[in-house]
């Protein structure tokens, strides 16, 4: 597992933007938590004001959206954005679910495995597997972060 500058993560949200430039999405969909600063990236990067984060539960190998979207997305073309996708199974689904909301659906994310290459319409960087994934800043806890102590009390 490498770890990127913010730079260098910064340019690989920008390229994520220019793949999905021709789609030219009407709606931002990233995923929480990692796809929201991913998301905010390619919305400014498309001057796309129309973000509406989304969440996925996995129970088991099912998946549902824990966060819906909210308002009507029938007739939108809408980019579901992720910071990386072992299996992709998650969007895939809500893909799907949008699909039959009467929606336009592709899937973006920076980093993607093989599983997951043939689910997803723009990545930056094919990993062999999940392990190899940048480490995120966005991931890491920071100063100022809450920290929770087992007592022994």
């Amino acid at each position: 597992m490498k770890m990127k500058t913010w730079n260098q993560y910064h340019a690989d949200m920008l390229t994520l933007a220019e793949k999905s430039a021709p789609y030219r999405p009407d709606v931002i969909c990233p995923v929480m938590l990692g796809g929201l600063i991913p998301g905010a990236i390619v919305a400014k990067y498309f001057g796309i004001k129309d973000v509406r984060p989304i969440d996925i539960e996995r129970i088991g190998e099912c998946r549902r959206l824990a966060y819906d979207v909210q308002g009507s997305i029938s007739g939108k073309r809408i980019l579901i954005v992720e910071d990386d996708l072992p299996t992709g199974i998650g969007p895939a689904f809500i893909a799907q679910e949008f699909r039959q909301r009467g929606s336009d659906v592709k899937i973006g994310a920076l980093y993607v495995t093989p599983q997951s290459q043939s689910l997803t319409d723009f990545w930056v960087e094919l990993y062999e597997s999940a392990d190899q994934f940048p480490k995120y800043p966005w991931k890491t806890p920071h100063i100022g972060d809450r920290v929770i102590i087992n007592s022994q009390d």
